[in-house]
Order: structure tokens, then C-alpha cells, then sequence
């Protein structure tokens, strides 16, 4: 269609392909090496229209030109609506999609399914296709020889006058020959910033304080007729009647419209936009009007081709004038600071700005005499920004900051008048085509032609801001100031409009780098999601935490976590030879549990010359182990490591440094199939034997007589495929009790029970209940994630929700949880919402939903079909420890080795193995089984260890008691000590004096309000109390206080000696089996007051004690018991929620 048709276009479609689905396809040529002496003329940063258009020119006008951008031919995000005339005089009227020969602007009205006619504009308009306008500029590049450097910009700088300058590239991407350890220097001798809104290279000499024009669009199919005339496109549409009470209230004070191409009778581009606000509106609320207006209109979408996010930075300071680094398009301030239009004011100032630079290099060249770069940038930018521009740009700025203050009102009648005047007016001033004396005309009609009401809100509007605009306007400088009154005004602050921590945006790891932008420029990287397209992951608002009974139930979590099944990690029994099932044989150690404890403890017990027996599912490793690469280097396990990151970054409020503060301590993430594959290596060299199992009786052999234990069980047929999850006896459910299994005895001198967190082979000290650590992971493709690829994230405790008020809960506060991060390339990650320890156990799926929040606050999309896995971590912390000494051995998470206060166990498990298997096998050739109980329960629980362990318990509970200021307040402590103490303390390094030393410092360096905690917890009649006993263990023990009761677990019964009840000769312990409960439907959660149908048909005693033997079974008795504790838990005087 040509501008003077009057006629609809010919039932135009909207071409996906044709418009830029798919990436350009172009061989480019390489970036060719550069020095001093052999110069480009010009190296253009950003392959954009305004960079693209710019080396065009540039390159056909005998320059040479290098062009530099990580994703050359990417397609461009955005879709361009321009003028019709404006693109024909740049000489690009065969780069139209489809035009529209009018336009029309409604202003008011019902936003019902009439379509008003609305204010008609004579302007044809045109939809630009993106694909055809790059092609046509890349392949005019190329043919007059640009070459391009597919690699990010790490920075310039500036030499002399007569030197140029040299642009820095990260090597990644320059080329096969290119060397991957140091950067490429590109010489030339201008460089041309054209990287848009991120303003990568250019100085601003004040703060860059923009507004900011917000929209959200959908290029979209119909189910019907969608009744928008085709020959029209709708410019504006502010009315608003469509809106619920809660959207309009907010869209009298912050205005938006619809902006619409329609291409054919059921293909259409909607759009709501924000004109501009400061700070830019919400992309959610933006669609939620969206949604709304449609549904008003009776618009109906079938399909959704493409969603678009648009930020467009507007108004402000202008870079630095004159500088040595050139600038156009967004980098330049060529965005329109009252509409936001660019592309064509951007493409007609490439002609002036390369024209410019051009004949000043040539008149150079002409003269002999090697340019003078400093002349060359003033004259450039001279003619960017001449004085009647810069008058019109501040004119823009003014109005800019008066519709701003305008309401709803006041905005429509604004454009009412305003599109109202003569074509010649309005449309110079959307084109930039109005000259100074035709802007105070523009001014003047304007107020002429406003109602009463209209010029007292304007004027009433306009007055703090005129004095700034008539100086720059008659100086013609760059000095328009944004702020109100020059700055001296006061703010008046509204009630609750103060900043809530948990709202708003969370500053992105890689802010301020080269593929980033700058501190604080949320515009700096392509904006692709927002919160609301998180809802289908969440199952809900990912703003709004929901009731503990709407929530998946957390054993369902658990059950699919030990579920998993990886094709990489061969089954066990190919590994190692068969243990026989008759009893027949009487091995001198069996151990229950193949997880990394079992594994490590059976190949240790084996290396001493006993034989080992080892019974378990055939299981793989299902959890992801992080670890300080500097223990596993030490535990040669080095070559068990999947990735290795350089440093571990933490985060501890959003006033911290956006790329985090470093620990100065290298990090690691464990190959699950690696470290099985090593530790089963050595459990074969040892000779370990394996029986694929679930254990149901244990009875204890009289030890004095040297009577063997005897272990029953049913026998697994297959391997893989019965879950149980690693350091787990497995489930036993319908398939386990199957009558196609077979039972199997097994004898032994020694059990050693390595089967995780589940409690029922051994017996317990009676006391406090255990903490819960629970976290829920994906690791997912996210193309360009912010997360360098060396760097770990430890700890990141800026909030993802704001914090619960006493006055608006009653007292009730938020379990404080932090994102860790472990990248595994530059678009892949594994990102992690963890609660490190609480005493209500916060749903997997609340946690799921601050993660989302949190990656939705940081600008990060995450895709269903790209989650590559789930991970629900679920870890009791601290509580009572075993029995010690009793008959059954324990190791790993079993006998206590998980940190209390950080979760931390497999390192301590793997580096314990040889102590205890020191002290098990030397106590068993000289005393046999009694005497091997007590030294391996003395190596795990003598006084030292109960020391220690008392002493992290104590840390445990006071993390526990902390709400989100106070965690980050000890955390900031706890980092900023010395790293023997703070390293030494979450690697169990530390003596039970060194921990004394390590709180004293804690206590010297915190400040007063971390000082008091640690005195009121001291001081307290549990936490203190329990740490003294602990110190005080040897001492209470010789006088014969030291038993605290014991705690009902699989193996009753009191402490004491380990064969003390055994006077009859045996001692038997009976694992229940627990039949698998089937899955409950969402939405169907048994009542939490009555414990649950689980609890009711099993019954216990009186306490509520109940025995389980598998994960998922314990999850059942605690499920039931946090639900209610997450609703109404007393602890320190405040009502404890996971939200």
C-alpha cells in the first residue's frame, strides 16, 4: 500500500517468518586484527537499527567499519510502528509490513464492543518489517565490506588525540584462532556507541533520571472477527470503563491505552501501553488491563504468535556533549521524551552524524595530516545535537514531565486538543520536524484551546519544572532538570507508599558488565517475562502465598524426589558380587543403606579385612551435593566434581553490591554418577557383597557369646526402579509386599545402619525436636542467564516477598529463606529457594513460589519444557542425637552427622568413614560386637563430638529464632570473621574451645543488636541450658546424670550399655512396614487437627509418637503436625508462618 491509498490494504497477514521469528541467516564477514597503524575508521558497538544503519552509511561512504555485537543476526525484539512519510524519505518505503491509510484516537467512551470512530488522523501509518529492514541493511554491510566481531564489548579506552581509541571484546565468539585466555583489541579511531537503552559505553555527566513508557503487546489470532476496521489503525483508546474498581482506581492516577494493527479480519496486534510514568508501571498490571479490555470488547484470542515487553527509557539528561565516545539512537537520547517514537528520528540522524565523521577523516586525509579525534567528536556531535534540536528536546522533556503529573482526566483532554489542531502542528511535533518558534505556537494554540480546567491543571502541572525548562530552552544546553523545582521541593510521601523490602526489582548478578548495562538500568537486557506467566508453574498468584491446605502435600513431594531415575547411574548389583540370602554365611559388618555414607563406610570397614555385606535398593544418587572445593580436593575426590566455581558470592540486603560480595572461598557441585561410580569402585576392590533389600527385623544376638544379629527382609526382584532415594531403606508399598519378592536372612557380627534420616533401627535421646531444612531446585535452560558460569551463589538474602507487618498479622512474621545458584554453563542453571533451618517446615511448594517470584523480580523467564529437573530437598537438622552406645551402629545423617546449623553432611560423612571404621573393626578383632558398638559410637559421640555438635545445636536454635533483619545481620557477622572461623565452622573444623572463640568473636565484632541475641539465647532456659550439658557432658556423665531419657524410635528400650537388655539372650527390633497410601488428588488434604487418616488407622502412644521406616512414611507423621504448626506455632513470643 502506498501513503495516498484511501482504501483498505488487501486483507494484509501477519507473516511470524516474514517479521522476524527467526534469526537473519547472512555469512558475515570476520573481524580482521587491528592495530595502531592499521586502523578502522569506525567501530560501531550494538547491531541495532540506529548501529546497523549507522556502518551502513558509514562503509558506503569509503570508511572502513567494523561492527561489534555478541548476536549479530538475532532478530530484533521490537515491533516498529512509523509514519508512512517518514520511512519514505529515508528511502525505505519497501521495508513496509503492512500500512494502514488512517489512524484514529478514541478518548472516551464505554468500552463496550462499539467501536467509536474516535478523532480520525489523515496520517497513513505503517507497520515496519523487521526482517526485511535488516536484511537489507546487513547485506548492504556486507557488500561494502563492514566486518563484525560476534563477541560482547568489555569496555573502550581512549587514547591520544591523534591515537584513537581501542574497544576491548570478550574472546568468546571472535573465532576459532582467536585466544580464549586474553581479550581482542580493536583499534580504530572513532567508536560509535549504538547499544541502545543500555548506554554501554557513553558518559552522562549527571544522573541519568528518566521516565519510563511501559507496554505489553500480543500478536495475536481471533476465534472471530475481532471487528477493528482494517483500513485504520488505532493510535490511542484511553477509555477505561472496562476496568474493575481496583485497575480503574489505579488508571486515574497512572493512565494507559490501547494501541492496535489490525492485519486481517482475525489477526490483530493488541497493545497496552503506559505513556510514561516514573517508575515505570508493572508489565502484570499492564496485562491484566489487556485481559480485561478484551473481555469487554467481546475479543476472544485464539492464538498468541508473539509477546512483546517494551521499556523504553524517556527524557532526561543527554550524554556528556562533547565526548570522545560518539552515540546514537537510545544511547543518545534520540528516544521522543513525550511519545517514545525513535526509529525514524534515530535513522535520519545517522545521515548527519556519518556525514559529519566522514568528511572530517577525509578533509584530514586530503590535508596529510592524521586527524585530530578530540575535533572529530565535537564536530560529530555538533551536528547530532545542534542548538534548535537540543531547544526541542528540552520542549519534549517539559511536556514530558507535565503529563506525568497529569491524571486521567487531564491526559484525555490533553489529546483531545491536541490532535485536534492542525496536522502540520501535531505531526511535526510526534516527527521532530517543528522548529523552536513553531514549538512556542504549538504552546499557545494548546493553551488557547483549553478548557478552563484544563489550563489550571497544566499550569498547575508545568510550574515546577518551568523555570529549568526556560533557561535550557533559550541557553540551548544540556542542563533540563527533572526534578521538581530544581530539587528544593519537598516530597510529600503518601501513607504506605515508603519502600517495602520484597517489592520491585532484584538487581541481576551481571549488572554493570558487558552484557548487562549499568547499576540500576532496568531497560540495560531484553525484558522476555513477567510474574503472571509464572502462574501456570505455581498453580496460583506468585505474589500472594496461599493456605498450607491448597498446597500439594509435602509427602507427594518427597515420594517423587526418591522416584527418580537416572540412566547414567548403572544398578549396584553390577557392580558387586551377590550377598547371600539364606543366612548361611555370617559376615563380620552389614551395613543398611547404599547412599554416599553407606557406600564410604562399607569400602572402609572392607579395606580392613573384614568382610562387609551391604543391603539396600538398588538406588541412585538423587540429590545435588555443593561443597568447598578445597575439602573435596583434600578428600581426593576432585574428579567427582561436575563443575568448579572460582568463588562463592553472597548476598545479604538489596543495598549490597548488584554482582554480590565474595567469600574468597572456591565452590564446587558433586557429579552424582561420578562420586557412585567412585565410591562403589572402591566398595568392589574391598570386596563388599550387595543384596538388592528392605529390612524388616532386626534381632540382636547375645554379644557375649558371640551370637551373630540376624536381619530379615524382602528381596528386591529389580534394581532402579523400586525408589528409596539414596541413604534410604526405599518404600515398601504395594510392589515391596508383593508376594513375587522373596525374604532373605542375613547374619552379621556388626549392623551398621547407614539409611539416612529415617530413625527406626536405632533409639534416641529423648528432647527437642529437630529443625527442618527444606528447599526446593530446578536446573534449567535459560538462555544468557545473569549467573557468571565461575561464580557460586552461596546465599542471595534479598527478600523475594515483602515481610508480614506485626500490626497487619497479629504478631505473625516470615521464615526467612535465601536463593542459592549453581550455573552449570551460560545457559543452564540450577537455581535453589532454601529455608536453612526453621521449626515449622515450609511447604515445597511455598517455596516454589518465592522462587519464581524472586526469578520473576529479576527479570528472569523460566519455560516449562526447558526445566531439565525438579529437586525437593527436605532435611531434619539437630534434635535429639542416638542413644550412644547401643548395639546398631549408625553413620551418616543416621548417627547425627548432618551440620545442625547448615545442613552440610556428606563431606563430614566421607571424611569420618575412616576413623570410624578404624574404630569399629579394631573393637570388633578385640572384643567382638559389644566392643565394637562402643568404640564406634565413642568416635561418633564421645565428649568432644557431643561437644561440638551441643555447640552447632546452639547455633541451630538461634537461626531458627531469627526473622529476615536479624539472619542477615548475624550472616554479615558470621562472614566478616576470620575465615578459619567462619570456614571452620561449616566444615566441622573447629574444636569445642575454638567454637567458644568463634562465638566470643562473633559477640566482639556484631553489633548491639546481635549482642543482645546472643545473650537473651545464652541466657535462655533451653537453648543455654542444652548448651551447658554438652560442655558439661564428661562431668555429668562420672556422676551419673548425664542420661536425659530416651526418645521411642525402631528399637525401644532404654541407653546404657549396648548389650545391657540383651540378659535373655536376644535383642529384637521390628521395622513395620507402612503400605503405600495412594496418592491424594490436589485439593483433597486430610484435616491437620486430627493428625491425619494415616495417624487415625496406625495409631501410637500418647505423645504422638509414631514409627516409620521409609522417608515418605515419616513425611506422612510430620506432614500433619506442620501444617498446624505453620499456621499457629509459638515460639519467642511471635506466631511463626512459612509466609
Amino acid at each position: 500500500s502506498s501513503s495516498s491509498s484511501s482504501s483498505p490494504p488487501a486483507a494484509p497477514s501477519f507473516n511470524g517468518a516474514a517479521n522476524g521469528a527467526e534469526a537473519h541467516s547472512q555469512t558475515l564477514p570476520p573481524l580482521t586484527p587491528s592495530s595502531h597503524q592499521n586502523r578502522f575508521d569506525l567501530t560501531v558497538v550494538g547491531c541495532g537499527p540506529a548501529g546497523l544503519a549507522a556502518a551502513d552509511r558509514a562503509s558506503a561512504l569509503g570508511l572502513r567499519v567494523a561492527l561489534i555485537d555478541p548476536s549479530p543476526l538475532s532478530r530484533w525484539r521490537n515491533n516498529y510502528g512509523v509514519w508512512v512519510d517518514e520511512f519514505e524519505d529515508l528511502g525505505l518505503a519497501d521495508c513496509f509490513n503492512v500500512v494502514w491509510p488512517k489512524a484514529s484516537v478514541i478518548i472516551d467512551g464505554p468500552s463496550d464492543a462499539t467501536r467509536p470512530e474516535g478523532i480520525p488522523l489523515a496520517r497513513p501509518y505503517a507497520q515496519v518489517n523487521r526482517v526485511a529492514l535488516k536484511d537489507k541493511l546487513l547485506d548492504r554491510c556486507i557488500k561494502q565490506g563492514v566486518v563484525f566481531g560476534v563477541a560482547a564489548c568489555a569496555g573502550v579506552d581512549h587514547e591520544g588525540s591523534d591515537r584513537g581509541s581501542v574497544v576491548t571484546l570478550d574472546a568468546s565468539g571472535c573465532g576459532d584462532d582467536a585466544p580464549a585466555d586474553q581479550p581482542i583489541e580493536v583499534h580504530s579511531k572513532l567508536v560509535l556507541d549504538a547499544t541502545g537503552h543500555a548506554r554501554r559505553l557513553v558518559e552522562f555527566e549527571r544522573e541519568f533520571n528518566p521516565g519510563y513508557q511501559v507496554a505489553f503487546g500480543i500478536m495475536c489470532e481471533t476465534e472471530e472477527p475481532h471487528g477493528f476496521p482494517l483500513d485504520t489503525m488505532l493510535f490511542m483508546d484511553w477509555r477505561d470503563s472496562h476496568l474493575d474498581d481496583k485497575h480503574r482506581a489505579m488508571n486515574d492516577e497512572h493512565p494507559t491505552f490501547l494501541y492496535a494493527m489490525p492485519f486481517s479480519e482475525t489477526q490483530i496486534f493488541f497493545e497496552e501501553t503506559s505513556l510514561v510514568e516514573r517508575p515505570g508501571l508493572e508489565f502484570d498490571d499492564l496485562k491484566v488491563k489487556l485481559r480485561q479490555r478484551l473481555k469487554k470488547l467481546g475479543v476472544r484470542v485464539k492464538r498468541v504468535d508473539e509477546e512483546e515487553y517494551c521499556l523504553i527509557p524517556m527524557g532526561s539528561v543527554l550524554p556528556t556533549l562533547p565526548q570522545r565516545t560518539l552515540g546514537i539512537g537510545g544511547t543518545a537520547g534520540m528516544v521522543h521524551p513525550s511519545t517514545g517514537f525513535m526509529v525514524s528520528k534515530t535513522l535520519l540522524s545517522v545521515r548527519s552524524l556519518v556525514d559529519t565523521l566522514a568528511k572530517e577523516l577525509k578533509d584530514a586525509e586530503k590535508a596529510g595530516v592524521e586527524a585530530n579525534v578530540d575535533d572529530v567528536a565535537r564536530s560529530v556531535w555538533g551536528s547530532v545535537w545542534p542548538e534548535d534540536e537540543l531547544r526541542m528536546r528540552t520542549f519534549m522533556c517539559f511536556g514530558m514531565e507535565t503529563l506525568m503529573e497529569l491524571d486521567i482526566k487531564g491526559t484525555r483532554q490533553f489529546f483531545e486538543t491536541f490532535f485536534k489542531m492542525e496536522q502540520d502542528i501535531w505531526g511535526g511535533f510526534l516527527s521532530w520536524r517543528i522548529q523552536p518558534l513553531g514549538l512556542v505556537k504549538l504552546g499557545a494554540v494548546l493553551f488557547a484551546k483549553f478548557s478552563n480546567y484544563m489550563r489550571f491543571n497544566f499550569v498547575w502541572s508545568a510550574l515546577p519544572f518551568m523555570a529549568s525548562f526556560l533557561k535550557s530552552f533559550a541557553t540551548a544546553d544540556n542542563a533540563f532538570d527533572s526534578n521538581k523545582w530544581g530539587g528544593l521541593a519537598l516530597k510529600r510521601t503518601k501513607p504506605g507508599a515508603e519502600t517495602v523490602p520484597g517489592q520491585g526489582p532484584i538487581p541481576r548478578p551481571d549488572a554493570g558488565s558487558s552484557t548487562a548495562g549499568r547499576d540500576g538500568n532496568p531497560a540495560a537486557a531484553p525484558i522476555t517475562s513477567s510474574s503472571l506467566d509464572f502462574e501456570s508453574l505455581v498453580g496460583g498468584d506468585v505474589n500472594t502465598p496461599r493456605v498450607a491446605s491448597s498446597l500439594r502435600p509435602d509427602r507427594e513431594w518427597i515420594e517423587f524426589q526418591q522416584r527418580k531415575a537416572f540412566a547414567d547411574q548403572a544398578p549396584i548389583a553390577d557392580a558387586l558380587p551377590p550377598l547371600e540370602t539364606d543366612g548361611a554365611d555370617v559376615v563380620d559388618v552389614l551395613v543398611v543403606g547404599a547412599g554416599p555414607a553407606g557406600l564410604a563406610v562399607a569400602a572402609e570397614m572392607a579395606k580392613r579385612g573384614v568382610s562387609v555385606g551391604l543391603i539396600a535398593p538398588d538406588a541412585p544418587f538423587v540429590n545435588n551435593y555443593g561443597v568447598w572445593l578445597n575439602e573435596f580436593e583434600d578428600l581426593g575426590l576432585k574428579h567427582c566434581l561436575l563443575h568448579e566455581y572460582d568463588e562463592a558470592l553472597v548476598w545479604f540486603n538489596d543495598s549490597d553490591p548488584a554482582g554480590g560480595i565474595s567469600l574468597g572461598r572456591g565452590y564446587g557441585q558433586v557429579c552424582r554418577r561420578r562420586l557412585r561410580e567412585e565410591l562403589l569402585g572402591r566398595c568392589k576392590d574391598a570386596g563388599v557383597k550387595y543384596l538388592p533389600g528392605l529390612v524388616d527385623t532386626l534381632t540382636h544376638g547375645d554379644g557375649a557369646s558371640g551370637e551373630p544379629s540376624v536381619v530379615t527382609g524382602t528381596l528386591l526382584a529389580g534394581a532402579g526402579d523400586h525408589g528409596g532415594g539414596e541413604g534410604d531403606e526405599g518404600e515398601d508399598g504395594a510392589t515391596a509386599a508383593s508376594s513375587k519378592h522373596k525374604a532373605f536372612v542375613c547374619k552379621a557380627k556388626v549392623v551398621v545402619c547407614g539409611t539416612g534420616h529415617n530413625r527406626d533401627m536405632l533409639r534416641y535421646e529423648r528432647g527437642q525436636p529437630p529443625g527442618w531444612q527444606t528447599a526446593y531446585g530446578i536446573e534449567v535452560k535459560m538462555p544468557g542467564h545473569p549467573f557468571p558460569p565461575n561464580k557460586a551463589v552461596f546465599m542471595d538474602f534479598r527478600q523475594s516477598d515483602p515481610e508480614v507487618s506485626d500490626t497487619d498479622a497479629d504478631g505473625m512474621w516470615r521464615v526467612p529463606s535465601f536463593l542459592y545458584v549453581l550455573p552449570v554453563d551460560e545457559d543452564t542453571v540450577f537455581v535453589e529457594e532454601t529455608c536453612l533451618v526453621a521449626r515449622v517446615q515450609v511447604p515445597f511448594d511455598e517455596l516454589k513460589r518465592r522462587l519464581y517470584r524472586r526469578l520473576s523480580r529479576m527479570g528472569l523467564g523460566v519455560e516449562k519444557e526447558n526445566i531439565i529437573e525438579e529437586e525437593a530437598s527436605w532435611i531434619p537438622l539437630g534434635g535429639t542425637p542416638p542413644v550412644a552406645p547401643q548395639r546398631t551402629l549408625a553413620y551418616g545423617a543416621a548417627a547425627g552427622l548432618v551440620h545442625p546449623a547448615s545442613g552440610y553432611s556428606i563431606v563430614n560423612s566421607l571424611r569420618t568413614a575412616p576413623a570410624f571404621a578404624d574404630a569399629v573393626v579394631n573393637g570388633l578383632k578385640t572384643g567382638g560386637a559389644v566392643a565394637a558398638a562402643e568404640a564406634g559410637w565413642d568416635t561418633l559421640w564421645g565428649d568432644e563430638p557431643r561437644r561440638q555438635i551441643g555447640f552447632y545445636q546452639f547455633g541451630m536454635e538461634l537461626l531458627m529464632s531469627l526473622r529476615i533483619e536479624q539472619m542477615r545481620n548475624f550472616f554479615k557477622t558470621f562472614f566478616g570473621l576470620p575465615t578459619r572461623l567462619s570456614a571452620g565452622f561449616l566444615s566441622n573444623d573447629l574444636s569445642s574451645v575454638q567454637l567458644l572463640q568463634f562465638a566470643f568473636m562473633c559477640f566482639v565484632q556484631g553489633n548491639n543488636a546481635l549482642r543482645a541475641l546472643l545473650l537473651t539465647h545464652l541466657v535462655s532456659a533451653g537453648a543455654g541450658v542444652r548448651l551447658g550439658q554438652a560442655y558439661a557432658y564428661p562431668l555429668l556423665k562420672a556422676a551419673g546424670v548425664a542420661s536425659v531419657g530416651e526418645e521411642e524410635g525402631g528399637g525401644g528400650g532404654g541407653g546404657g550399655h549396648p548389650d545391657q537388655h540383651e540378659h535373655e539372650g536376644h535383642r529384637r527390633v521390628r521395622l513395620r512396614r507402612v503400605r503405600r497410601v495412594p496418592l491424594e488428588p490436589h485439593g483433597a488434604r486430610q484435616d491437620a487437627s486430627d493428625g491425619g487418616r494415616e495417624g487415625g488407622e496406625r495409631g501410637g502412644d500418647s505423645r504422638g509418637r509414631r514409627r516409620r521406616r521409609h522417608a515418605p512414611g515419616l513425611a506422612l507423621l510430620l506432614s500433619p503436625l506442620a501444617r498446624t504448626a505453620r499456621t499457629a506455632a509459638r515460639h519467642g513470643g511471635y506466631r511463626i508462618a512459612y509466609y
